[in-house]
């Protein structure tokens, strides 16, 4: 796993779901408070993208169907979708936010 800059943090509003693309991967990633977020931009019901959808506390909702994954542990919380979204570790130094992508990502 490599460290890799995103984005800063001033560019990831707080409340919002923003997209980044890294090596091919699209990441969405979103703030709530002093925690950052980075998942998989890709709802595991149907493959919807994420980053477009609404955050709500710590948990972004697919706007295709509704369904809803907590962040942090890539969890499924409502239907229709059950599988989980692979997650990433993020984490802010100074005024960036990094987050921890395999090294066959990492650019």
């Amino acid at each position: 796993m490599a460290d890799t800059r995103l984005c800063a943090l001033a560019d990831l509003p707080e409340g919002g779901v923003r997209v980044f693309e890294i090596a091919g991967l699209r990441l969405a990633a979103a703030r709530s408070g002093d925690a950052v977020f980075v998942v998989e931009d890709r709802c595991s019901h149907d493959d919807g993208e994420l980053g477009e959808g609404r955050l709500r506390g710590t948990e972004v909702e697919c706007p295709r169907h509704g369904a809803r994954f907590d962040m942090a542990s890539g969890r499924a919380t409502r239907m229709p979708a059950v599988a989980p979204i692979e997650t990433f570790a993020a984490r802010l130094d100074g005024d960036d936010v990094l987050v921890d992508l395999p090294q066959d990502l990492a650019p």
